[in-house]
């Protein structure tokens, strides 16, 4: 009878120093290709800009807070503010090396003329000028279809009043 006692006893100090299934298990985190592949997922190239690319050319900076005023370099008084105006959208797609090739043609066959590249997920979208008149607009998007952007067209957007030449 003495052995069931000493029995048991032995039995609860195994059972109470064995593993739970809840210690057991290790902390389980996410795997680095599940991780990556969320953080891709989310991932907006537009959340990191903070300007126009014409914006961040040499000597340019934004001036208060809010403010739709830009200034060039300090000294030059040379201004220029974002008003309500019109880009020509000459091109649209997800591949941004297929967007990077178009606006290089673009910038090819109109030298003198700004490009845009704006990114809204998923489409990469490649804008030109800094029209103040729709007409204007319409005018530059006819040059491109002729030029062979053919899904050219004149989009509402805040653009330049006086850009610097290129």
């Amino acid at each position: 009878m003495k052995r069931i006692p000493a029995c048991a006893l032995v039995c609860t100090i195994i059972a109470g120093c064995s593993s739970s299934p809840e210690s057991s298990r290790e902390t389980s985190s996410p795997a680095p290709k599940d991780v990556l592949a969320r953080w891709e997922a989310d991932f907006r190239p537009s959340d990191h800009d903070t300007l126009p690319a014409a914006l961040q050319r040499p000597g340019a900076s934004r001036t208060g807070g809010d403010s739709d005023t830009l200034q060039a370099s300090p000294g030059t008084g040379a201004e220029s503010e974002l008003v309500p105006g019109f880009r020509v959208q000459i091109f649209s797609t997800t591949d941004i090396d297929e967007a990077n090739q178009k606006k290089a043609e673009a910038e090819a066959d109109f030298p003198s003329e700004w490009f845009y590249m704006q990114y809204d997920p998923p489409t990469y979208k490649i804008r030109a000028g800094n029209f103040i008149e729709r007409y204007e607009a319409e005018r530059f998007a006819r040059q491109a279809i002729d030029k062979g952007f053919t899904d050219s067209w004149a989009v509402p957007e805040k653009v330049l009043r006086q850009p610097t030449q290129r």
